[in-house]
Formats: C-alpha cells, sequence, structure tokens
C-alpha cells in the first residue's frame, strides 16, 4: 500500500473515531464506561441472535438508562456501543420481538415507531429464559 493510501486509511479512521465521539455525545453515552457496562450486561446472557441481543439492550436501556421507550435508532446506537454490527435490518429485527411478544408499539415520533418493553420481555430477561417461558 502506498503511503498516501496508508495516510488517508488513518485519517478515515480518526475521522470515524470522532463522529462516534460525538455520536456519544449527542445520545447521552459519553461516559467510556458507560458502552462497557451495557457491551458487558448484553454479553453476559450470551444471546444468540440479533432478537436477543435487542432484546438484553432495550432491557437495559429501560432498567439502567430509565428509557422506557426507544427507536429502531435508539437500538442502533446501542449496538454500536457494544462494538457489534446490527442486522441488516433492525425494523425486522424489532418486528419478530413484537410477534414473541417482547415489544408494544407505543406512538410515534414523526415518521418513526416508538417500542415499549412487554411484563413478558421483563420477566424473561429477570428470569433468564430467552422464550419468555419459565
Amino acid at each position: 500500500m502506498s503511503e498516501e493510501a496508508e495516510a488517508l486509511r488513518e485519517h478515515v479512521a480518526e475521522l470515524e473515531e470522532r463522529v462516534t465521539e460525538l455520536e456519544n455525545r449527542l445520545d447521552g453515552t459519553d461516559n467510556p464506561a458507560a458502552g462497557a457496562d451495557l457491551r458487558e450486561f448484553v454479553e453476559s446472557h450470551n444471546p444468540s441472535s440479533h432478537t436477543e441481543r435487542s432484546l438484553y439492550i432495550a432491557y437495559y436501556l429501560e432498567t439502567n438508562r430509565e428509557q422506557d421507550e426507544f427507536t429502531v435508532d435508539d437500538v442502533k446506537a446501542a449496538y454500536r456501543e457494544c462494538r457489534v454490527q446490527p442486522a441488516g435490518n433492525m425494523s425486522d429485527v424489532l418486528g419478530r420481538m413484537e410477534e414473541r411478544e417482547w415489544l408494544l408499539r407505543s406512538g410515534k415520533e414523526g415518521q418513526t415507531q416508538v417500542w415499549r418493553l412487554t411484563a413478558k420481555a421483563l420477566n424473561t430477561v429477570e428470569e433468564g429464559s430467552k422464550d419468555g417461558s419459565e
């Protein structure tokens, strides 16, 4: 790789880091430990799918950040905090969560669907069951 290409690659990496830092400041997660805490919480449950990972993320947002309503963009931002690539279509993931009765539609912010965890979802996480049964 030429020196010029290497310099450009390094510059892009620095810019990506700066953008991530700015995004974290905007969404209130500029505390580096906050992302680590979220990541540790999610990984401690060993999710086997994006649906499960999103459940643990939503639970964390509600119980640790007092954010009882969220959008697909909130979940995507949490994926970034966890340093995990989100699913190609996160709306489909949230739709599967709704099918499992883990989410309720809670209105809209403009054109964006707002979601809320159900009691079944809360119990699923708290009781350690992945299918919502005991």
